[in-house]
């Protein structure tokens, strides 16, 4: 009953950053403290072809996030789906091209492209898993680096949504 859960998820408390995971090689995964975030690329310690997708680039991706709230109602350990950036009391379903996460001095613009629940998700998670964050949006979202810096565990984040003139 995974999905009546995540609809009426709650993202409470000080919006932090809760883990952080660099990408070293395929497959691999390592939650770090610190980490450096490179504009225009994303983590220093990803691999070059972190963005490819069955053999393509996938612009807007240079930053994967998923919230800490939704990973506990699937009972899945942090780094297990491969997220960059898992964060804590942001409700990451809702934000809109162009919003920014600002975390010191580091800026993440959020994409167009959403960020869907594949194959690789539910083999890491469950079909279950898949099948409620894909019914619910819960599974994140995608984002550019705007600037960048360093994020330590711990840190502030500031949710700038994109101002529009009318």
């Amino acid at each position: 009953m995974l999905i009546p859960t995540l609809e009426t998820l709650r993202y409470e408390g000080e919006p932090t950053v809760a883990a952080l995971i660099e990408k070293p090689a395929p497959g691999v995964h390592v939650r770090v403290s610190r980490v450096d975030v490179l504009q225009g690329a994303g983590f220093a310690g990803d691999h070059a072809r972190k963005s490819f997708w069955k053999g393509e680039d996938v612009p807007g991706r240079h930053v994967t996030a998923i919230a800490r709230e939704v990973l506990d109602v699937l009972g899945t350990a942090w780094d297990v789906p491969g997220d960059n950036l898992v964060t804590s009391g942001v409700d990451l379903s809702r934000l809109k091209e162009g919003d920014r996460l600002r975390m010191g001095n580091v800026t993440l613009i959020r994409t167009a492209k959403p960020h869907r629940p594949c194959d690789l998700f539910a083999r890491r998670t469950s079909e279950e898993a898949r099948q409620a964050v894909l019914a619910t949006g819960t599974r994140g979202a995608l984002f550019e680096v705007e600037s960048g810096g360093s994020l330590v565990t711990g840190q502030r984040v500031d949710v700038a949504p994109l101002i529009t003139s009318p």
